[in-house]
């Protein structure tokens, strides 16, 4: 378990050990500094910045549900930042909150999906959990996919097209001033054009997979699956807390979810939340 950070013009990491019992270095971060990395946080009496601060100094002192709670208060204004989500995640795991810490931790992977930390305390804390994913099961090769794939985030498809758009008027430049070179400027622009058709398909699958389906973690300690939006349907199956799911359907107060099974049945709106 890999313990709170901050960030001044790169990471650092702020604890030692997951008990480390020393001041959060973050808790003498320059107030300004952490006003750059969460613009717009200014609201009320109080700043993101100063918030943030006493949010470490609490988690430094070992009051981790009321540092979770200051976290909390810095999402609640707006800020998006995957440093906050992943010591949120960590107050709320230290606190005793499963479903909580796996939520936070899911959020900053969204942010900063090729973080190491995030995705070992995700490991560590999804392995606490009552319902284990099924990910131990999987295959090296289908695990390395899914890893590649996690890594080319949209920017970086986007980067990635961009170059590959480069390359393909280079290729253009050196066919206007040395058409003898065929083979150079044709290699270069069938690079271009494979690259920038892989990067298209996966951004393009990126974008939709995101905005087609919404995944959410259970927060409730036990909820019970239904086969329709009621209490009175059919029992389809039992899940705990921290579990992710893929939200299909929305109907009054009942989401239509997908477990990683691909089970699907129903479950009340308060007993989940949106990644």
């Amino acid at each position: 378990m890999r313990d709170g950070r901050t960030r001044t013009g790169c990471v650092r990491r702020v604890f030692r050990a997951l008990n480390s019992a020393v001041p959060l270095a973050g808790s003498a971060l320059p107030a300004v500094l952490v006003f750059l990395l969460f613009p717009g946080a200014v609201c009320g009496d109080g700043t993101g910045a100063s918030i943030y601060n006493e949010a470490n100094a609490l988690y430094g002192q070992g009051e981790f549900r009321k540092a979770a709670g200051r976290y909390e208060e810095i999402v609640s204004r707006g800020v998006r930042n995957g440093y906050v989500f992943f010591n949120l995640g960590n107050a709320w795991f230290k606190a005793g909150e499963t479903g909580q810490a796996i939520l936070a931790y899911e959020r900053a992977l969204r942010l900063m999906p090729d973080d190491e930390d995030v995705l070992a305390n995700l490991r560590f804390v999804n392995a606490l959990k009552v319902d284990r994913s099924p990910d131990g099961n999987v295959n090296l090769a289908t695990r390395i996919l899914s890893s590649v794939y996690r890594l080319l985030s949209a920017d970086v498809l986007a980067v990635s097209g961009s170059i590959c758009l480069f390359l393909a008027a280079f290729a253009g430049v050196i066919r206007l001033l040395a058409p003898s070179r065929r083979s150079l400027w044709i290699g270069l622009l069938v690079l271009a054009g494979m690259g920038l058709c892989g990067s298209g398909v996966l951004l393009t699958n990126r974008v939709y997979s995101e905005n087609a389906a919404s995944e959410a973690v259970v927060l409730a300690d036990e909820v019970r699956g239904r086969s329709g939006p009621g209490d009175d349907y059919l029992l389809v199956f039992t899940i705990h807390e921290g579990t992710k799911v893929t939200i299909e359907r929305v109907e009054e107060r009942w989401y239509l979810v997908r477990l990683p099974n691909g089970i699907g049945g129903w479950l009340p709106v308060n007993s989940l939340e949106i990644i």
